[in-house]
């Protein structure tokens, strides 16, 4: 198998995009790219042996202004925040004169003949690639990008700051006076990273505080039985997501209680419903379509042909922050956003009773 320039970029630790940038012998970007690194890339691409995909070669002079839209069947785009997702992404396509393809992944093989048969220039996944067809796409020299998904570390990903969205959360309920603050996670939420980095934004807030970080993850009955109707269940609840809120708040409610007077609830991702809940619901949101916008912008940075200008849009995110180790610069994580509205507030004096 030939070397791609995704293994160039790994070694070169750069983004691939900039070694498609070099290979081509572009001068845009110049400013960022200097002839050292440049230098570097070309000797580390001959080392390695790739070859210059044909049809990627002819990207600026025969396009298909076609972008693949790589999912799985069990994946819901179009429902949740990831239909804003879909939106931004196809907008932006647009208006740079290309389309969107939805193709799904499945054992058919149907995404062969659309990913691989001339008919998108480059791809976004929205979920972790098998390893077949990311082997295909390597060897035909397809820019791709990872959306809502940090699985493939050769890839540029854009995620959710969910660390900051969760540190933000907690220290919302802290500055409210809350002490006993917990994360509740719904059992049927598959795994996600975003699961990680929001508890990990949680517990440094309430670390910082001189907190106990409190965690569930289960369906809500087992939430009402052990928790939320136990002598020492939380003042304050951070929610995984706006659904997690939803069930929260009805079963306070069935218990003759309501948020915030006896539990103050956050919830995670402001989709459109929550001002109209009863507490409208304080949540983090973020930028869902700007996520679409910058998957777009990536995809067709790397396709940019030769002399032109095609600039990506840094307003909406930022690149690394609370980085782990390990993480490359080539990982976006968009900007989060507190959002107070009725369902928080300063816990009661007392809190003896249960539900």
């Amino acid at each position: 198998m030939s070397a791609t320039i995704y293994d160039i970029a790994r070694q070169a630790g750069v983004s691939s995009s900039t070694v498609a940038r070099v290979l081509r012998g572009s001068t845009r970007g110049a400013r960022r790219d200097s002839a050292e690194r440049a230098d570097r890339i070309r000797k580390i691409a001959s080392d390695l042996g790739y070859r210059p995909n044909v049809r990627a070669r002819s990207f600026s002079e025969q396009r298909t202004k076609g972008v693949g839209l790589l999912y799985d069947n069990d994946a819901w785009i179009f429902e949740g925040i990831n239909d804003k997702v879909v939106q931004g992404l196809v907008r932006e396509l647009r208006e740079s004169g290309h389309h969107s393809l939805l193709v799904p992944i499945d054992d058919g093989g149907e995404w062969e003949e659309v990913v691989l048969g001339g008919h998108v220039d480059g791809c976004v996944a929205f979920h972790r690639l098998p390893e077949q067809v990311r082997q295909r796409i390597d060897e035909a020299n397809l820019p791709c990008v990872m959306l809502g998904d940090d699985s493939d570390p050769a890839l540029p990903q854009i995620l959710v700051d969910d660390f900051g969205g969760g540190y933000a959360a907690a220290r919302h309920l802290i500055g409210l006076g809350h002490r006993s603050i917990g994360l509740y996670v719904h059992a049927n939420v598959k795994p996600h990273c975003s699961i990680g980095e929001r508890r990990r934004g949680v517990e440094a807030a309430l670390t910082e505080a001189g907190l106990q970080p409190r965690f569930w993850h289960c369906a809500e009955s087992e939430l009402i039985s052990s928790v939320l109707r136990g002598a020492d269940r939380p003042t304050a609840l951070i929610c995984y997501s706006d659904l997690e809120s939803t069930y929260v708040i009805n079963a306070l409610w069935q218990y003759g209680l309501r948020a915030p007077e006896d539990l103050s609830v956050v919830g995670f991702n402001d989709k459109f419903a929550t001002k109209f809940m009863a507490p409208p619901l304080t949540t983090i949101g973020f930028d869902a379509a700007g996520i679409g916008k910058l998957g777009a912008q990536l995809v067709l940075q790397s396709l940019a042909a030769d002399g032109e200008e095609f600039e990506v849009d840094e307003s909406s995110h930022v690149i690394n922050p609370h980085a782990t180790n390990g993480e490359a610069s080539k990982i976006y994580r968009v900007k989060t956003q507190l959002i107070v509205r009725a369902s928080t507030a300063a816990p009661k004096a007392e809190r003896g009773q249960t539900l």
